[in-house]
């Protein structure tokens, strides 16, 4: 979780071609939506999550099509919206994946940071899973070719977390790299690339020794290439169950998924207070280390879950998900709809990225796996 000083977004020209494709598109949806589009609109579900979906959007910018000032937390909210939309059927906000594409994509949605590459990597792959839209399956694997430049061999394979100067391999940009290229090769017919690098990540991960003796996943890997003993952040719990998910739909090894279920049980019997989804800082010395970053984390992990849960087919994990929403609903959630990163409460900390986050868990509890 470790973060350097903030990096611009690396520019780099897009060939004619695509411009030319993403143009038509994004033209044909503008047409069609966004002139009548009222972000600040309740549609959806009633209840808690048509409120807290609401209060989302008033932080949505529409002069950056981004949902706050974070880039990379822009991206994961970006997700939670597309996951509202798939999982309810309200396509109210569908256009400001449009827009944020519009308005962000002359640079590849490139980033310094591997990690932030992949996750707005994964809005684009998820907004082709919704529209067909022929661009954001480009525009995915523009991203998945970039951050593959930084693999190399140092201890033994995976991406650099930084790229220039190369600054540590670390769980989550190594554990989006395999949710996307499983994803990619799951939505490519034909594909053979994208699930030769995936089984070459999970290979190196499943080896790297990041996974320690209690199933939980540290931070990364220190200088010697051996696992830094760092926090076990929520969301590099979560995001690992996702690409195991996806990496079990390529090859239908269902080894797979008994490792998630195995990494995911870890989790929720570790990372929880009274059945409460919690990052270990909350209620320990480090709780110098919750900052704004963090207040991602814990949805990421649930909506990661739901979906190791919907491909395994399990029901072990609902009644997980209806404690988390349960939660946020009684204890997280202000007079205003604001939800906190504190699920277990008090409302606090609150910002379009807490939003998102709890959402997340939200969602989740909708239309549990039967």
């Amino acid at each position: 979780m470790r973060r350097a000083p903030t990096a611009s977004p690396i520019r780099r020209p897009w060939p004619r071609s695509v411009v030319v494709a993403i143009t038509s598109v994004v033209l044909a949806v503008f047409a069609s939506a966004l002139a009548g589009l009222t972000v600040s609109a309740t549609p959806g579900p009633g209840g808690p999550l048509k409120a807290a979906m609401a209060e989302l959007f008033s932080s949505y910018n529409w002069n950056t099509g981004l949902i706050g000032t974070s880039w990379w937390q822009a991206a994961v909210a970006l997700s939670t919206v597309e996951t509202y939309a798939q999982t309810t059927g309200n396509t109210s906000y569908d256009a400001v994946l449009a827009r944020a594409f519009a308005l962000n994509s002359a640079g590849n949605f490139e980033d310094a940071s591997d990690d932030d590459t992949a996750w707005w990597a994964l809005v684009w792959l998820q907004a082709y899973d919704m529209t067909h839209a022929a661009s954001y399956l480009t525009m995915a694997e523009t991203d998945a070719d970039y951050i593959h430049e930084a693999w190399d061999d140092t201890c033994g394979g995976g991406v650099w977390w930084q790229r220039d100067p190369h600054w540590y391999k670390n769980a989550i940009s190594n554990e989006l790299f395999l949710e996307l290229t499983a994803w990619l090769h799951n939505s490519i017919p034909g594909d053979v690339k994208y699930l030769r690098w995936a089984e070459a990540e999970w290979s190196w991960f499943d080896h790297s020794g990041m996974i320690n003796n209690s199933d939980l996943i540290n931070d990364g890997l220190d200088s010697n290439c051996a696992n830094d003993g760092d926090v076990t952040w929520t969301y590099n719990q979560g995001v690992l169950l996702a690409g195991l998910a996806q990496l079990f739909r390529a090859t239908g090894h269902r080894s797979l998924l008994r490792t998630g279920e195995r990494i995911a049980q870890a989790a929720i019997g570790q990372l929880t207070v009274g059945g409460v989804l919690a990052e270990p800082c909350e209620h320990s010395s480090c709780a110098s280390r919750l900052d704004t970053n963090t207040r991602s984390f814990k949805g990421i992990f649930v909506r990661d879950l739901k979906v190791l849960a919907v491909i395994a087919g399990t029901t072990q994990f609902n009644a997980f998900f209806t404690a988390q929403a349960r939660s946020i609903d009684a204890h997280d959630t202000s007079s205003g709809d604001e939800l906190g990163m504190f699920w277990a409460g008090p409302v606090a900390d609150t910002s379009s990225a807490s939003q998102a986050s709890a959402l997340d868990a939200l969602v989740a509890a909708v239309k549990l796996p039967r």
